[in-house]
């Protein structure tokens, strides 16, 4: 009696390929990284208003700051890899899903890292490339290791996430300016609330591996800091209103905005349960882009 054998189809290389660049597109954390990205054009924007920017220093600014976070989001996943693994929302990541090998994920991140620093010190100026290289160091060698070990990691991975702005504004004029500043400083306490409320969303899963992100464990305690975070965001966004053309207006945008993800953080006080948290994650999602698009808007109007 004849056996029929089955033989199973390979498939196609370029199938292969492309699954292997797909891996290596969520290897640089997509989602975070154009996020970032756009915090950058959004200093590049503000900083050029008024200067003729070339076209090749905007590509290389955005290709270069591309570059950059996509390795500290890679040196973070490689790092982590063994974290990752065990926690649900971590698990499928390239890595622990065995998409990337874990000596692959660290020639990618420092391919990466050592492109973007170049583009951005050949293409655009040392300075900003400087930036580039202090925020990798920052997330992927301060903020990631910090994380097992005390819960001020926050204020040092909120360095490096501030950085973008201040890259894309130091990139148009060659200088850090007062706006600059503000900017970065919008950017880094924008962070906490937003931070913390994943933190509270994913707490059991934090705990179980040992990463401490959360300032504490007390749920009251964790949402009215929230809520102060929440508060001084707002106080920086409203400090931007003296270095632009149309103040007024650019305030009650802010204030709107503002009002609206501080109704979300004393939801989150008055009931800090997931529902809440998810409410103030949505509104530091939403609330930074939709700032600098009206930093944009009121400038170029004014402009």
């Amino acid at each position: 009696m004849k056996v029929a054998m089955k033989v199973a189809a390979l498939p196609h290389p370029w199938v292969l390929v492309a699954a292997k660049l797909y891996a290596y597109w969520l290897l640089s954390k997509p989602r975070v990284t154009l996020l970032v990205c756009f915090s950058t054009a959004a200093g590049l924007i503000l900083g050029g208003l008024g200067r003729p920017l070339r076209a090749e220093l905007i590509v290389a600014t955005l290709i270069g700051s591309w570059l950059v976070v996509a390795s500290a989001n890679a040196f973070n996943q490689v790092i982590e890899w063994r974290t990752d693994a065990r926690m649900k929302r971590t698990a499928s990541r390239p890595i622990p899903s065995g998409k990337v090998g874990v000596p692959e994920g660290w020639l990618m991140a420092t391919a990466w890292g050592v492109m973007g620093v170049s583009v951005l010190a050949l293409l655009v100026s040392k300075l900003v490339a400087l930036l580039g290289v202090l925020s990798i160091g920052l997330y992927a060698f301060g903020y990631t290791p910090l994380k097992r070990i005390t819960p001020f990691c926050t204020v040092v991975g909120a360095i490096p996430g501030a950085m973008p702005p201040l890259a894309g504004w130091v990139a148009a004029t060659g200088q850090i300016d007062p706006p600059a500043l503000l900017l970065f400083a919008l950017q880094f306490v924008w962070q906490f609330p937003h931070l913390w409320a994943i933190a509270w969303f994913n707490r059991c899963d934090y705990e179980r591996v040992g990463i401490r992100l959360l300032p504490s464990q007390q749920p009251r305690r964790v949402a009215m800091l929230i809520l102060l975070a929440t508060l001084g965001m707002i106080g920086v966004s409203l400090l931007l209103s003296p270095f632009l053309s149309a103040p007024l207006p650019y305030l009650l945008g802010a204030g709107l905005l503002g009002a609206w993800h501080l109704r979300h953080s004393l939801r989150f006080y008055r009931t800090p349960d997931r529902q809440r948290a998810r409410g103030v994650l949505l509104a530091s999602v939403l609330y930074l882009p939709l700032l600098l698009v009206w930093l944009i808007l009121i400038q170029l109007w004014r402009g």
